[in-house]
C-alpha cells in the first residue's frame, strides 16, 4: 500500500488537509483519506496534471486547477483571491458545516501551507502563530521567502463569510469574533510577552543567520 502522507488542518470553521501530490499509481489510496475527512474540494498547486483527476470527481471531490504558482514562491493577488473565494463558498456560503478544502503542491511543505497560512491570518490568526501551527502539524513547512511573505501579509478589508448565500437574504457570519479567540488554548504561539506583533529576528531564528 503507497505512503499517504497528510496533515489535517482545523482550526474554527476552516478545515483543511495538507497533502503531498498524489500519482494515478498512489491516488486510490488517498481517496479514503480524503473521505474520511469529508473533503469536498481539491487544490493543485503543481505544475502540469500529475494524475487524472476523475476518481475524484466520482466521488464527488471537486479538482482546481486555477491557484498554481510558482514552486518556492508566494501567491499573487489573483490566486489568493481565487483561494478566499474558494473558502468563503466552502465553509461559510454552505449549510453543510462538515466540509474539508485539501490542498497539495509537490511535497505539501511550500506552497499549499502558504495557502492555509493565508486563511489563518484571514480568520484572525497572527501570521507568524499561523506558521508555528502549520509546522507543527507539517514539519520543514514553509520557507525563508513564504514566510517573509506571510509576515507581511495585510488581511482583506472584508472578513471571511460577509458573502451572501445564494438565494439568501442574510449573509453567514463566522462563529466567534476570531480564530484567534477560538483557538488560543490549542495554538502553539501565544500572544503575551517576547510575542510582539514585528517580530524582529523571526526568521533568523527559524533558518539561522547569514
Amino acid at each position: 500500500m503507497p505512503r499517504v502522507s497528510i496533515s489535517p488542518i482545523h482550526v474554527g470553521q476552516l478545515n483543511f488537509l495538507i497533502l503531498d501530490c498524489p500519482s494515478d499509481a498512489t491516488l486510490q489510496a488517498y481517496l479514503p483519506v480524503l473521505e474520511e475527512h469529508h473533503v469536498t474540494d481539491l487544490v493543485r498547486i503543481c505544475e502540469g496534471s500529475p494524475y487524472d483527476p476523475k476518481p475524484l470527481s466520482d466521488i464527488g471531490i471537486k479538482v482546481h486547477d486555477n491557484m498554481k504558482f510558482t514552486d518556492g514562491t508566494a501567491p499573487g493577488k489573483e490566486v489568493i483571491t481565487n483561494w478566499l473565494d474558494l473558502n468563503d463558498q466552502v465553509f461559510f456560503n454552505s449549510q453543510d458545516k462538515d466540509r474539508c478544502i485539501a490542498v497539495h503542491c509537490v511535497s505539501g511543505i511550500g506552497r499549499a501551507p502558504v495557502l492555509v497560512a493565508i486563511s489563518l491570518v484571514e480568520g484572525g490568526m497572527d501570521p507568524l502563530d499561523s506558521i508555528a501551527y502549520i509546522r507543527k502539524a507539517r514539519r520543514g513547512a514553509l520557507n525563508r521567502n513564504q514566510i517573509a511573505f506571510l509576515d507581511g501579509y495585510k488581511k482583506r478589508k472584508q472578513g471571511f463569510g460577509t458573502k451572501k448565500v445564494a438565494g439568501k437574504g442574510a449573509s453567514i457570519t463566522k462563529e466567534g469574533a476570531t480564530l484567534s479567540s477560538q483557538t488560543s488554548s490549542t495554538s502553539p504561539a501565544s500572544s503575551g510577552p517576547g510575542i510582539e506583533k514585528k517580530k524582529t529576528g523571526f526568521i533568523s531564528k527559524i533558518f539561522g543567520k547569514k
